[in-house]
């Protein structure tokens, strides 16, 4: 997603200078492999077990990183996963309790299973009643542990590293292609990461985040791209846009911010030529704007090395339009825009990289007149509120505010709602709310910390379902995001959401927005 102090605009460089070295050697291996475009295999990574993602069910993607204690994390998922007509959850842990050298910390489904699984797996014993009992209630009460501290926990106990794993506890899941009879007006909408550089790298290692996708450590079938059967948790795969375009039309969405840096742009796979493969395929499902993240600004090569001056707004405009907002919208094509009132949707997001803040407003007046001046509409500009120039509510369409969590104060603070999570403009008479819904950025900010609840995690349904009566009224309302596993605010098919004590079936946010967006 976008960050505000992260170190993104570092992981899109690596991803750049990786691939530019192994796009001859992928390439080759696609065809080698009888696989057509779109379908492109993963190159080995940095610290994985060599090449993976080459028949169902391979595994790999090792990650060297320290999980705690000493501890590291290797890859999960499922090997042979079925894609059927429903969720089905394997059965549950009955043993052998025998001590292991990494722990799969998805074994158990129930509070228990999983307490006295994760219990043999670190010390070779069984627990006491006690232990579980205190355990399990722990997972169905408080809101905020994991199955990731439990076992951390169990490990600093028996003063042991542990490696990880997490194994997929859905065999067989469902393929959500069932359309969405559309109840309201609203527009549903969710900024989309497509830095996934899987497996083993950015967004793709088991420490990194808390909670997985399909396709991240070994291809799977609900990634497949024809003729390919199976494919990546990337970018480069059509098969990664594929499923998440017929996940979120099934949600009863209607579209994606694609959160753009601008080096993503230039890799050597076009990602956007292969979104626009599964637009075709899927016959536009989905309708894509443009979500523009600031954060490489000052910190990349090539004209990302130098941030523009926002004091200078024609210059500024020239050069973020030239770099990031013109070849987007150009590789994109026209018949799959996200248009509000026939304009097309773009978010500027304020990654602190721009300045001054407070003179911003020009530089987004003469961005919507290059645009105009190219295309021939002028867009719709969603402006973060961090650029708080005073002018600026006269040049936006509307404001949002990235991190909602810091709203809910009882006074205002730019577009937030007193008293509540969440973002609501309402700038020349349109309505957009925009809201975060989880939240655990552990894994990737603290790899190895046991959650408290100064963390402020957020991992059910519960605030989902709040937003989405809160933003009833809007004519647009945007989730932030849906599928940022290392900051945990995803909300698409994940196979370990886990909340009170039961495992939440992979699509569980997913029928949440389709109860509010569908008549079926």
């Amino acid at each position: 997603m976008a960050y505000n102090n992260g170190p993104m605009y570092l992981a899109v460089a690596r991803r750049l200078k990786k691939n530019a070295g192994a796009v001859a050697g992928l390439l080759g291996l696609t065809f080698a492999l009888g696989c057509g475009e779109g379908s492109d295999p993963p190159v080995t990574q940095p610290g994985a077990a060599g090449m993976v993602g080459l028949t169902s069910g391979a595994q790999g993607g090792t990650s060297s990183a320290s999980t705690g204690g000493g501890a590291s994390s290797t890859s999960g998922g499922t090997p042979g996963l079925t894609v059927g007509s429903d969720f089905e959850l394997r059965a549950e842990f009955s043993g052998p309790c025998s001590k292991s050298s990494t722990i799969d910390i998805n074994l158990g489904n129930s509070a228990e299973s999983f307490v006295e699984a994760a219990y043999c797996q670190v010390n070779g014993s069984m627990p006491s009643a006690d232990v579980v009992s205190m355990w399990a209630n722990q997972l169905r009460t408080v809101s905020y542990v994991r199955r990731i501290d439990v076992v951390q926990q169990f490990c600093n106990d028996a003063n042991r590293p542990c490696p990880f794993t997490f194994s997929d506890p859905w065999p067989t899941q469902a393929d959500l292609t069932t359309p969405c009879m559309r109840s309201g007006t609203r527009d549903m909408g969710a900024v989309l990461m497509f830095f996934n550089d899987c497996p083993g790298g950015t967004n793709c290692t088991t420490n990194w985040a808390n909670t997985h996708a399909e396709g991240m450590f070994t291809v799977s079938p609900l990634l497949a791209f024809a003729p390919a059967t199976s494919g990546i948790y990337a970018p480069e795969n059509a098969g990664f846009w594929r499923r998440e375009l017929l996940d979120a039309a099934y949600a009863g969405m209607q579209f994606f911010l694609l959160n753009t840096y601008g080096p993503d742009l230039s890799t050597p796979v076009d990602s956007l030529a292969q979104l626009t493969k599964a637009l075709d395929d899927t016959g536009g499902v989905m309708k894509i704007g443009l979500f523009d993240d600031t954060s490489t600004w000052g910190k990349a090569g090539g004209v990302f090395a130098t941030a523009p001056n926002l004091s200078d707004a024609n210059a500024a405009a020239q050069t973020i339009y030239n770099a990031k907002w013109k070849p987007f919208f150009t590789r994109v094509p026209q018949k799959y825009w996200y248009l509000f009132n026939g304009r097309p949707l773009i978010y500027f997001y304020n990654a602190g990289t721009l300045q001054p803040p407070q003179t911003s407003a020009g530089a987004i007046a003469a961005l919507s007149g290059l645009f105009k001046a190219d295309f021939g509409v002028a867009p719709f500009i969603v402006v973060d509120d961090g650029y708080y120039d005073s002018t600026m509510n006269t040049v936006a369409d509307a404001r949002f505010k990235w991190d909602t969590f810091q709203c809910g104060a009882t006074t205002p603070n730019g577009s937030c709602v007193p008293g509540k999570q969440m973002s609501e403009s309402n700038l020349n008479g349109v309505k957009l709310d925009h809201y975060m819904v989880k939240w655990d950025p552990l894994g990737r900010d603290h790899p190895g910390q046991i959650a408290t609840a100064a963390d402020g995690l957020y991992k059910d349904e519960t605030l989902l379902k709040q937003r989405l009566i809160d933003s009833a009224s809007a004519q647009i309302a945007v989730i932030a995001t849906w599928n940022d596993m290392g900051e945990g605010t995803g909300v698409t098919r994940n196979y370990d959401y886990y909340a009170g004590g039961n495992w939440l079936e992979p699509d569980a946010f997913l029928k949440d927005i389709r109860s509010t967006q569908c008549s079926n």
